[in-house]
């Protein structure tokens, strides 16, 4: 019986000491940083997920056939490049936005389809209506 005892007693020591441990890592993990927001939008909303943003992003580069450098300056910082989403120094990312304005007018009056301020819903009027692929629309020859 004594040493029955002794078995709990040693179990339960065990127990406290792995329980406490366990809590110590729990509480040693650095705490998760807020995602940072979207800066310099002027038509998309600044709570738009990263997964929105992401398919509106894609849509251009497949309605237009371009790649982000269309729109966002690629830029070198010591070994390391990226693109500055955040500039407006190249003009087409400012006829992107006027275009973009355009389309949800014309989705709103003609097809009293509002587009949400993520822009994932497609409305009868979109970017590849008129451009079809290609950066500048093709001229109708009707």
């Amino acid at each position: 019986m004594k040493s029955m005892v002794f078995h709990y007693k040693k179990l339960t020591a065990i127990s406290f000491l792995a329980g406490s441990t366990l809590c110590g890592i729990i509480a040693a993990k650095p705490p998760q940083q807020e995602k940072e927001k979207y800066k310099n939008l002027k038509v998309l909303s600044y709570n738009i997920s990263e997964k929105d943003m992401d398919y509106v992003m894609e849509g251009f580069n497949a309605y237009l056939g371009v790649t982000c450098t269309f729109c966002h300056p690629y830029i070198k910082n010591g070994y390391d490049y990226y693109n500055d989403f955040v500039s407006d120094e190249f003009r087409n990312k400012r006829i992107a936005r006027d275009m973009m304005r355009m389309t949800m007018k014309l989705n709103k009056k003609y097809f009293n389809t509002p587009l949400n301020a993520a822009m994932t819903t497609r409305g009868r009027v979109w970017c590849k209506t008129c451009h079809q692929g290609s950066p500048i629309p093709a001229l109708s020859t009707r």
